[in-house]
C-alpha cells in the first residue's frame, strides 16, 4: 500500500479512440441522455489517467483540482481523518461513478482523500468543460445537483460533529438493533385460536406476540388488537378466530445491524410501537419503542420516558436542550430532512398532548371541571405539516362538539380559558404566541364543529384577503389531541367545499405562484437590498413558502388528507398529477432548501442566535451556491407548471 503522504500518479497514454471515450462516457447516468455533440465536446477534453492499486487520488486539505474525476474501471475508497486523527470511511465510488465534486466548482480544499483500492483508470474533466454543459443541458445540471446534495450531507452528517466529541458512537441513536433487541421474542402460530394469543400475551405480560411459521414471521398481533376485537361484539362468540385471521400480515421489519435511530424513524413513520428484528428470512428478536427508550437512561430517546413521567410544565420546559442536541444528533447520523421534522415533531405532539393533559388537571383543580364535551386540539402552520425543526411561533386550535344553545356560552368560555392555559403552557416550553393571535385562547380559532363548519362554508362564498389568509393558515390543520372523529369530520368538510373547486384555489396561492423567485436573468440569487438582512435571502418566505402552498393547492384539489409536503408530493406523483422527473425534482428542490434552513438553524442555535431563515449567500461555497440556485429555478418552474392547472391565478 502507498504511504498516505506519498501520490503516484501514473498518467498512461491513451489507448482508447475518441469514439471509445464518447461510448464510455455515455454509459455513465450522468450524461447518457446528452446529444453526440456534447458527448464529442467532453470525449476532446477529457484527460485520460490509470492509477495502480494504493495510489492517493486526491489528499485531505490539499487545494481543489478543478476537474472531476469519472472512474472507467476500477474501485476508489474515500476517507475522512477528524480532529482526532481517527480515519474514517466516507464511500466507495466504482466504474461509471464519479468523485472530487465537493470542491470542483470552488478553490476550497477537499474535505477528505481518495485512495485507489483496485487498479483505476479514469477520466478527468476539467471545469470549464463540464461547466457549459451544466449550463447547456438543466438535467444534467439537476442530476449533479442531487449527487452533489446527497454526498454533501452524508458528508457533513457523518463527520461535522466529531469536531465537537468522540463519543457519538455510544449515544443511544447509534445504538445497534441487536443491542437492544429482545432476543427470544413471545410468539404463537398461525393456527393458534384467539383465546390461545390472548392468554400468551397475559401470561408472559408482553404487547404483542409474532405470529410465525417455522421461524419465519408472517405477522404480529398486538394488545390493541386484541382489544379491538373484543369491543367487535360479533366476534366475541368466536373463539375459535385464528391468529391467521387476526394479525397484521404487512410487517415493518429491521435487521439487527441497522442502527436504533432507524428503528425509530421506522416506528415513527408506520405508527407501530413493535417491530420484529429478521435476519436471513428468520425472526432474531423484536424492538419496542420502550426497548429503544430503556437503552440508555441519559440517552436522548429517554426524553420519550421523560415527557410521560413529568408533571409540571416547568419540568418539561427543561427538556428544550435536550431537544436541540437530538437535532444535532440526527444530523450526525445522515438523517433525511423528513426523518429529522418526523422525529421532532413526535417529540412536540408528545410535548403538547402532556401540556394539554396537565392543563385539564389545572381546570379541575380550579373549579372548571372536566372538558364539558369532547373536543379535539390542532396544530396549523408548520406545526401540522410536521415539518417544524425549530421552536417556531404558535398556530394551533381547537375544535369542540356541538351542544345545545343554552349551554353554548358556558361551554365556549371553558375551551377558551382551556386555550389561554394550553397556550401559556407551550409558550413556557418556547413557543412563541402568534402576533396574529392564531392559538386557541382566541374565540377565532377556538369554536364548535358548526361554528367552524360555518366558516369553512363562508370562506367558499367570500374570498376577501382576511378569508384567503384565514384558509392559508387554517388548511394545513393536523390532528394532535382528543377526539379524532371531530378532526375528520372537519377535514371532510373542507374535502367537500374545496375538491376539483380549482377557481377558489387558484385565488388561494395567487400571490405566492406569482412571487418572482430571486434569480436574475443569468441566475444570480438576487438578495435583499437594504435593512437589517441586506445581502441576505430569505429561504422560508422566498421559496419554501411557495412550494409548501403549491402542493397544498393540488392535494385539496385532489381531497387528500395528507399535509406534510413531501408527503403531498409523493401521493400526487402516484395520482401522476406531475411528470416523474418532476415529481423528483421538486423533491430535490424542497430538500435542499430545508437543509440549508436546518443547518442555519443549529449553527445559530450553538451560536445562542435565534434562527431566522436568512442566509447570505456569499458565504456559501461555489457548489452550495450551484445547490440553492438549482433548487430555485425549480421552485420557478413548479409555479409554471401551477399556473397552467389553475384558471382562478390572475397574473
Amino acid at each position: 500500500m502507498t504511504p498516505d503522504n506519498k501520490k503516484l500518479e501514473v498518467q498512461e497514454k491513451s489507448q482508447m479512440t475518441n469514439s471509445e471515450r464518447v461510448e464510455r462516457i455515455k454509459n455513465m447516468e450522468l450524461f447518457h441522455h446528452l446529444d453526440e455533440s456534447m458527448l464529442q465536446k467532453i470525449a476532446d477534453a477529457v484527460e485520460e489517467r490509470r492509477y495502480p492499486r494504493g495510489t492517493l487520488l486526491i489528499q485531505q486539505n490539499e487545494v481543489s483540482k478543478h476537474v472531476l474525476f469519472l472512474v472507467i474501471e476500477g474501485k476508489v475508497e474515500l476517507t475522512v481523518t477528524d480532529s482526532f486523527g481517527k480515519e474514517k470511511v466516507a464511500g466507495y465510488r466504482n466504474t461509471n461513478d464519479f468523485f472530487g465534486e465537493t470542491t470542483f466548482l470552488s478553490d476550497d480544499q477537499y474535505p477528505g482523500s481518495a485512495r485507489a483500492i483496485e487498479d483505476t483508470h479514469c477520466f478527468l474533466i476539467p471545469q470549464d468543460v463540464f461547466e457549459e454543459v451544466v449550463l447547456t443541458d438543466s438535467p444534467v445540471a439537476v442530476f449533479f445537483t442531487r449527487m452533489l446534495s446527497d454526498r454533501l450531507l452524508s458528508l457533513y452528517q457523518k463527520f461535522s460533529f466529531y469536531e465537537e466529541s468522540n463519543e457519538l458512537e455510544n449515544e443511544p441513536l447509534r445504538r445497534k438493533v441487536a443491542d437492544v433487541m429482545v432476543t427470544q421474542p413471545i410468539t404463537c402460530t398461525p393456527e393458534d385460536n384467539f383465546r390461545k394469543v390472548a392468554s400468551i400475551i397475559h401470561e408472559h405480560s408482553v404487547s404483542s406476540v409474532v405470529v410465525v411459521d417455522q421461524e419465519k414471521p408472517l405477522g404480529i398481533i398486538t394488545e390493541g388488537d386484541i382489544v379491538s376485537l373484543i369491543a367487535r361484539e360479533q366476534d366475541l362468540q368466536n373463539g375459535n378466530m385464528k391468529a391467521r385471521n387476526i394479525m397484521s400480515s404487512e410487517l415493518i421489519t429491521v435487521t439487527p445491524e441497522e442502527f436504533s435511530y432507524q428503528a425509530l424513524f421506522l416506528m415513527i413513520k408506520h405508527r407501530t410501537k413493535h417491530l420484529p428484528v429478521v435476519e436471513e428470512g428468520k425472526l432474531a428478536g423484536i424492538v419496542t419503542l420502550r426497548d429503544l427508550i430503556k437503552s440508555r437512561k441519559s440517552g436522548a430517546l429517554a426524553i420519550v420516558n421523560r415527557i410521560e413521567s413529568y408533571n409540571t410544565i416547568a419540568e418539561i420546559a427543561r427538556l428544550r436542550e435536550d431537544i436541540d442536541q437530538v437535532l444535532q444528533a440526527l444530523l450526525s447520523e445522515r438523517a433525511t430532512v423528513l426523518e429529522i421534522t418526523s422525529l421532532i415533531a413526535e417529540f412536540y405532539d408528545r410535548i403538547t398532548r402532556r401540556i394539554i393533559e396537565i392543563s385539564e388537571r389545572a381546570m379541575v383543580e380550579e373549579g372548571w371541571g372536566s372538558p364539558p364535551t369532547r373536543y379535539c386540539f390542532i396544530e396549523m402552520g408548520s406545526g401540522g405539516r410536521k415539518e417544524q425543526f425549530t421552536r417556531t411561533d404558535q398556530d394551533n386550535g381547537i375544535v369542540y362538539e356541538d351542544v345545545k344553545e343554552e349551554r353554548r356560552k358556558d361551554v365556549k368560555t371553558y375551551f377558551l380559558t382551556l386555550g389561554e392555559k394550553i397556550v401559556a403552557g407551550l409558550e413556557e416550553f418556547g413557543f412563541k404566541r402568534c402576533d396574529g393571535y392564531v392559538m386557541a385562547n382566541n374565540e377565532k380559532w377556538c369554536r364548535s364543529f358548526k361554528e367552524w363548519r360555518d366558516t369553512i362554508n363562508g370562506w367558499k362564498v367570500s374570498w376577501d384577503p382576511e378569508n384567503i389568509l384565514m384558509m392559508n393558515i387554517f388548511l394545513d390543520f393536523r390532528y394532535v389531541y382528543g377526539s379524532q372523529s371531530l378532526y375528520y369530520l372537519l377535514r371532510n368538510v373542507v374535502t367537500k367545499n374545496f375538491r376539483n373547486a380549482d377557481q377558489m384555489i387558484g385565488s388561494l396561492i395567487e400571490a405566492h405562484v406569482n412571487k418572482k423567485v430571486p434569480l436574475s436573468l443569468f441566475r444570480k440569487i438576487v438578495t435583499e437590498r437594504s435593512g437589517e438582512h441586506a445581502g441576505k435571502i430569505n429561504l422560508k418566505s422566498s421559496a419554501c413558502v411557495i412550494i409548501v402552498d403549491c402542493m397544498r393547492a393540488f392535494s385539496l384539489r385532489e381531497g387528500l388528507f395528507a399535509t406534510n409536503t413531501f408527503e403531498r408530493i409523493n401521493e400526487l406523483g402516484k395520482r401522476h398529477l406531475f411528470a416523474p422527473k418532476d415529481v423528483e425534482y421538486i423533491t430535490i428542490a424542497y430538500e435542499t432548501l430545508m437543509l440549508f434552513r436546518i443547518k442555519d438553524a443549529a449553527d445559530k442555535r450553538k451560536k445562542g442566535l435565534q434562527p431566522d431563515n436568512y442566509i447570505d449567500p456569499d458565504k456559501l461555497s461555489n457548489h452550495e451556491y450551484a445547490l440553492l440556485r438549482d433548487a430555485l429555478v425549480m421552485v420557478g418552474r413548479l409555479q409554471n407548471i401551477t399556473r397552467g392547472i389553475f384558471p382562478g391565478i390572475r397574473t
